[in-house]
């Protein structure tokens, strides 16, 4: 028993052909997500609606401390040799997924109209 090779006709090589380009130009597409799109992606959105505004303090303590430490595992892996290709690997999904949660937190806590604990908030509301 043999098993026949395929043969297309041209007018079926030439629809494969225009389909791999299409898959080619949309994939190629992927590559150019700004850092900002991606991050929101990463977080589904009203993630932290169901939070109290004490909640949503202490998550936004931890999620900026784990932020601060991935700024400074990319600087570290970006002075050795590959460093970039490992802060890609590693490091920049959960950075972009971070930063992404953040601006999720800001969007529930001032959605809430929690009072901000910064260094800059006098505690005084305005009408």
């Amino acid at each position: 028993m043999t098993i026949a090779a395929t043969r297309f006709t041209p007018t079926e090589g030439r629809r494969i052909g225009v389909l791999a380009v299409l898959l080619a130009l949309g994939l190629a597409g992927c590559g150019t997500i700004s850092d900002q799109t991606a991050a929101s992606a990463l977080v589904a959105p009203g993630k932290y609606d169901i939070y109290a505004c004490r909640d949503i303090e202490q998550r936004t303590r931890s999620t900026r401390a784990r932020q601060l430490e991935l700024e400074q595992l990319m600087a570290r892996a970006a002075q050795g040799a590959g460093g970039a290709l490992v802060n890609a690997i590693a490091y920049r999904s959960e950075y972009l997924q971070a930063q992404g949660e953040l601006e999720q937190l800001a969007k529930s806590s001032a959605d809430k109209h929690c009072s901000s604990q910064s260094q800059w908030s006098s505690a005084r509301a305005l009408f």
